[in-house]
């Protein structure tokens, strides 16, 4: 299955069977993350907690968000520059990952005890726990949750292409058309996964650059490890569709006037700097 079917295919899981990864998941997810670079120079961890031992359950608070998940992978990391975008990059990778084995996982935030998964990691004292994932078998009934969001299943809550991309100014909405080659991953960072649904990226075409900002988040807020989930899903689809760029940093991206609380956050260069 390609990065793109396993983007359109993801979906939030809140209903679990209840039955452990079996050792082969496990092992290819370990394996898988293992394998992972974290972008821009930043220190991630990404570990698994498993509530079923040998010594007898873990009890692990979701707050009735969750339902019958074994198994948890955590992700942690240490604050720098694009510190939490870079986290929430690496986390996608993985949760695609388990989505192509038929996996159910479900990005939580702040509807888990922190207490509770920090008691089960040796955190470094500047290492932060921000996200948590049940990974896990999707039971047949579902999670009144579910049901209540079932929308999101089909990406048919997600705001139109027009609302998050803009062409040369914040003024001018960019067409699917206009778009040209990178209809497929701007679509793609569309129907990313998002805090409460809340898609705070906004994106400009700019000449050979294309320019990536959210709203500044409030205290708690996620809108940089959005912009982190989004940036995973427009790079990964452009090296698959042999779409040739890099992410940088600019001093200065772009002339245009910039809305307020748009924050800037980085450019993709389709042309490389020297």
């Amino acid at each position: 299955m390609s990065v793109v079917e396993l983007m359109e295919k993801r979906r939030s899981v809140r209903n679990y069977t209840g039955e452990p990864l079996s050792k082969e998941h496990t092992d290819a997810i370990t394996n898988h993350i293992s394998g992972l670079k974290s972008q821009f120079g930043a220190e991630v961890r990404i570990e698994f907690i498993h509530t079923k031992t040998d010594n007898g359950p873990i009890q692990l608070g979701t707050y009735g968000f969750i339902k019958g998940a074994s198994d948890f992978l955590t992700l942690s990391y240490k604050d720098s520059s694009l510190a939490e975008e870079s986290a929430a990059y690496l986390f996608e990778q993985v949760i695609l990952f388990c989505t192509g084995l038929g996996l159910g996982t479900c990005w939580l935030g702040g509807s888990f005890s922190r207490k509770a998964f920090k008691g089960q990691l040796s955190l470094e004292p500047e290492e932060r726990l921000r996200i948590v994932s049940p990974v896990g078998y999707p039971s047949d009934k579902r999670h009144l949750i579910e049901k209540l969001m079932g929308a999101e299943k089909n990406h048919k809550s997600r705001k139109p292409f027009g609302a998050f991309f803009f062409n040369t100014n914040f003024s001018t909405p960019l067409t699917e058309e206009a778009a040209g080659i990178y209809k497929t991953p701007l679509e793609m960072v569309r129907i990313a996964p998002s805090a409460n649904n809340s898609q705070p990226w906004r994106i400009l075409f700019d000449d050979n650059a294309i320019h990536f900002y959210h709203y500044p988040p409030a205290i708690g807020g996620f809108s940089a490890t959005d912009i982190g989930i989004a940036l995973c899903h427009f790079e990964q689809s452009c090296i698959e569709l042999g779409i040739i760029g890099q992410f940088r940093v600019l001093d200065t991206p772009v002339d245009s006037a910039v809305p307020k609380n748009y924050l800037y956050t980085i450019s993709w260069l389709s042309t490389p700097l020297l």
